[in-house]
C-alpha cells in the first residue's frame, strides 16, 4: 500500500480524534456540572457507554495506524504521542470518571477530569497538526 495513502488516512483519524476531544472538552464535560445529582450516576454511565462507541474505534484505528506507519516508515514520534494519550487516559482520566460516577457532578473529580482531558486534547491536537504536516509533505 502507498505510504502517502496510509499517512493521509492516519492524519484523518488524528484530526477526527482531536475534533472529538475538543467537543468533549468545551461542551460535554463542563455541562456535567449542570446535570442533576439525582440520576447522575446512571446518566454518566450511559454517556460513557455511548461515547465509547465513537472514541473506541477511533482510538484503536489511531493506534493501529501509527504502529503501521512506525513499522513501514520508521520514526515513532507520532506513535509516542498516541501512547502518551493512552497513558494519560488510563492513569488519570479513567480514575476521574470513576470518582465522578461515585461522587456526582459537584465532586472535585469533575475539575480533575476537565484538567486531565485538557492535557489529552493538547496532545491529540499536536498529533493532528504533526500528522497533517507530515502528510502534506
Amino acid at each position: 500500500m502507498d505510504l502517502r495513502l496510509i499517512q493521509f488516512g492516519v492524519a484523518c483519524i488524528d484530526v477526527a480524534m482531536a475534533a472529538v476531544s475538543w467537543l468533549i472538552l468545551l461542551c460535554t464535560y463542563p455541562d456535567f456540572a449542570r446535570w442533576r445529582p439525582e440520576g447522575f450516576a446512571e446518566a454518566h454511565e450511559a454517556y460513557t457507554r455511548r461515547v465509547g462507541w465513537v472514541v473506541g474505534p477511533l482510538l484503536l484505528a489511531q493506534l493501529g495506524g501509527h504502529v503501521w506507519l512506525t513499522v513501514i516508515a520508521g520514526g515513532g514520534f507520532s506513535l509516542g504521542l498516541v501512547l502518551v494519550c493512552w497513558v494519560l487516559t488510563a492513569a488519570w482520566s479513567v480514575p476521574c470518571h470513576r470518582r465522578l460516577q461515585l461522587q456526582g457532578p459537584a465532586s472535585p473529580a469533575l475539575g480533575s477530569l476537565i484538567h486531565s482531558h485538557a492535557w489529552r486534547t493538547a496532545v491529540w491536537s499536536g498529533l493532528a497538526i504533526y500528522s497533517v504536516r507530515l502528510e502534506a509533505g
